[in-house]
């Protein structure tokens, strides 16, 4: 089946809510079309729904990682060059908490920031984007099958759209 990326331009933030609930009850799922602008709304302001992620899995991961790692190397390296100096344990817990606490926290800090670099990676798939949404003008992006390419240009209109692309 065919993808087209229709592309509505809207001054106001309201039309573009009112397009995306038209859209919604349409039958066009909340997948198939996104929000563009470059204005901060608060998540949810504009009637899309309110996006799940799993960021933090990331920091979870990357410190019992992080922590094994330091784990093993604080005592791998005492083990491979001992220097007994007096009656003292090889391993002594106290240097050992340290290490393994700045292991874990390195871990969670390097998976936190992979972590978020895959969250918001663009979605270039979609391609289609104006100059004039970076000027303050919201864009409406929908995916949507060639057989309703023609009744999404139709909603778009009839909500307020100041232009309508289709790619």
């Amino acid at each position: 089946m065919a993808r087209q990326a229709i592309l509505g331009l809207f001054d106001d933030a309201s039309a573009a809510a009112d397009a995306g609930d038209a859209l919604k009850s349409a039958g066009i799922p909340e997948s198939d079309y996104n929000f563009l602008t470059d204005i901060p709304y608060p998540e949810g302001a504009l009637g899309e729904g309110m996006e799940r992620h799993r960021l933090y899995v990331w920091p979870l991961i990357g410190g019992l990682i992080g922590l094994i790692v330091s784990l093993v190397v604080a005592e791998i390296t005492p083990m491979a060059v001992p220097m007994t100096i007096a009656p003292k344990p090889i391993l002594a817990m106290p240097p050992l908490a340290v290490i393994c606490y700045t292991g874990a926290l390195l871990g969670a800090i390097l998976f936190t920031v992979i972590g978020v670099a895959l969250a918001v990676r663009p979605n270039v798939a979609r391609g289609l984007s104006d100059d004039r949404i970076s000027q303050g003008m919201i864009g409406l992006l929908v995916n949507a099958g060639a057989e309703q390419g023609p009744q999404v240009t139709n909603i778009l209109n009839e909500a307020g759209a100041v232009d309508v692309t289709n790619a």
